[in-house]
């Protein structure tokens, strides 16, 4: 197992959607990889957002950290996350014409600026292809890795963070017994550190009470399923339960909750 875990970690490179991501899926990790790779910086929504990331980022206490510098389309919860469909883009955009042309152009600038840093690695870490909590840019990360896979001839890792929003397209990426996994211990320390980092800028975006897990376990990509079995195995699923609306754009019907509402109209003014 060490000696497994080892090759993973092998002349590596960890690539996520936004700053802060590494902190939140791959800390157990981010002290041990070769490099780490950052996809989107501004947000057009709150442009407050990307100078703090370019701070963060400017002050970053881990070595060897860039940047792809791409701006997000604004995609979040622009998919179906009840009935969800993927695409070779990402996430079918249902919601939102430009948001979709914006996410699509996406995925074409990562694959192109993400081959130059992935030609020369053996090993590559990023999101799994359901976007942990439910998020479409981690999901169209994933996929603009995967689809250079073949080409660049390296191992594709993907976490195993998942959530009430996620779950039902997570089960669609198991089949069979046959799924190995590493794992390591998070890292307390670090991710304290760098918390406070993002805090101080002010672009931390996730749950100010969240708790740590205190293991992370990553499955490489060669074994999900490409077949129409029904039966598997998981590996350990790090669960989270959210409350992201899963249709922020669906008219709210007269017994929702005035937070409910609030949190949807919100969402849609971020989109």
């Amino acid at each position: 197992m060490e000696n497994a875990a080892s090759d993973m970690l092998s002349n590596s490179i960890l690539v996520v959607a936004h700053p802060d991501d590494e902190v939140l899926w791959f800390s157990s990790i981010l002290d041990k990889v070769d490099e780490i790779l950052f996809c989107f910086n501004d947000y057009p929504a709150l442009p407050a957002l990307g100078k703090g990331r370019e701070k963060v980022l400017a002050d970053y206490p881990l070595p060897n950290t860039s940047s792809l510098k791409i701006e997000e389309s604004g995609s979040f919860s622009g998919a179906d996350w009840e009935n969800p469909s993927v695409s070779s883009y990402g996430m079918e955009i249902i919601h939102g014409k430009k948001i979709k042309r914006r996410y699509q152009d996406n995925f074409y600038l990562l694959r192109q600026r993400l081959e130059k840093h992935l030609q020369s690695r053996d090993n590559v870490i990023t999101h799994n292809p359901w976007g942990e909590y439910g998020h479409e840019d981690h999901v169209q990360v994933y996929r603009a890795i995967e689809s250079l896979k073949k080409k660049l001839s390296f191992r594709l890792w993907c976490s195993n963070y998942a959530s009430n929003r996620s779950i039902s397209l997570m089960f669609r990426y198991f089949s069979g017994f046959n799924t190995p996994y590493q794992m390591f211990s998070t890292n307390p320390e670090l991710t304290t550190s760098l918390i406070d980092l993002y805090r101080k800028h002010n672009c931390w975006t996730w749950y100010g009470d969240f708790q740590w897990f205190d293991t992370e376990c990553f499955l490489e990509a060669a074994h999900f399923p490409h077949d129409e079995e029904k039966h598997g195995r998981l590996f350990p699923i790090n669960m989270l339960k959210t409350d992201f609306p899963d249709r922020p754009w669906q008219p709210p019907g007269k017994f929702t909750t005035m937070k409910t509402q609030l949190r949807r109209r919100l969402t849609r003014y971020l989109s």
